[in-house]
C-alpha cells in the first residue's frame, strides 16, 4: 500500500514489497529501483529492507511488548549503527568527489545502497562502479557482514562479528591478566565456549570460501575487483558486486 501511494502501480508495489521483505532483491525493471527515480519509494523500501534484516523473533517480541525488543538489542544497535556510519561516510566521499551535486543527494543514494547490500536485498538506484574507493570498500564490508541472525538475509551476520570482536578483546585482556576470568556476553547472555568456537570456525570458513571463489573467478580471466566482489556477492547472497558484476550491469 505504501509503495502504491508512493507512485508504483499495484503489480510493481506487490512484487517489490515481497522482494524487499524477503530480502531477495528481484525487481520487475531491468534498471531496478533506479527506474522509478522516486525518493519516497526508496524510503519505503529502505524501511522494509532494514526491518527484514532483524531477527524475526526480536520483531515478534517488539510487537507483543516483550522486554527483549529491538530497542534493547545490542545486535540491532550495532546493525543500525553500522548502516548509519557507512551511509554517512560514503555520502561524504561522494559529495567531496562531486559525484552528486548535493550532500542530500549523495546521502540518498549512499543510504539506499548500504541498506540494500547489508540486508542482502540487492536493489540498486545507482551504478556503484563509478563511486569512490572508500565507498566501494565500505559497501564490500557491508556485503560481507550483512544483517542479523534469524532474518532472511545472508552473509556473516552482525551477531558473529560482535562475538568475534569480543573474543579478540577478551584474548588480549587474558594475555595481560592470565588469571582473570572473563566471560563473553551478547544482550546480557553469557556465550559458551562451544558457541564461540562455532562462530570463529564459521568466520574462517566463510573467508576461505570467499578466497577460493575469487581464485576460481580469476582463473577464468576476471579482474581482481570482479573476482572478489562476485565471490562475496555469491557467498553472502547479496546480488550485486563491483566490476563486471556491478549493481546496474
Amino acid at each position: 500500500v505504501l509503495l502504491k501511494l508512493s507512485g508504483m502501480c499495484w503489480f510493481d508495489a506487490a512484487t517489490h514489497a515481497m522482494s524487499a521483505c524477503g530480502t531477495s532483491g528481484f525487481s520487475t525493471k531491468n534498471a531496478s529501483i533506479a527506474f522509478f527515480d522516486n525518493p519516497t519509494i526508496e524510503l519505503v523500501l529502505m524501511g522494509a529492507m532494514a526491518i527484514s534484516g532483524v531477527h524475526f523473533g526480536i520483531l515478534y517480541a517488539t510487537i507483543t511488548g516483550r522486554r527483549n525488543n529491538i530497542f534493547r538489542s545490542e545486535v540491532v544497535r550495532v546493525y543500525a549503527g553500522m548502516m548509519l556510519i557507512a551511509s554517512l561516510f560514503i555520502a561524504a566521499s561522494l559529495y567531496k568527489e562531486d559525484i552528486y551535486p548535493s550532500f542530500i543527494e549523495s546521502l540518498r543514494h549512499a543510504s539506499f545502497q548500504v541498506v540494500s547490500l547489508t540486508s542482502t536485498s540487492g536493489f540498486a538506484t545507482a551504478d556503484t562502479n563509478t563511486w569512490t574507493p572508500l565507498a566501494i570498500i565500505l559497501l564490500t564490508f557491508c556485503s560481507i557482514v550483512c544483517a542479523c541472525a534469524g532474518s532472511t538475509s545472508g552473509g556473516m551476520k552482525v551477531d558473529r562479528l560482535i562475538l568475534a570482536i569480543k573474543v579478540i578483546r577478551n584474548r588480549i585482556k587474558i594475555q595481560q591478566h592470565p588469571n582473570a576470568v572473563i566471560s563473553t556476553k551478547t544482550d546480557g547472555m553469557v556465550q559458551g565456549d562451544n558457541v564461540l568456537s562455532m562462530v570463529m570456525t564459521f568466520i574462517v570458513a566463510y573467508l576461505l570460501l570467499t578466497l577460493i571463489g575469487a581464485l576460481i573467478y580469476a582463473m577464468f580471466g576476471c579482474d581482481l575487483i570482479t573476482s572478489f566482489s562476485a565471490s562475496i556477492a555469491c557467498i553472502s547472497n547479496v546480488g550485486p558486486g563491483f566490476g563486471e558484476v556491478g549493481s546496474l550491469d
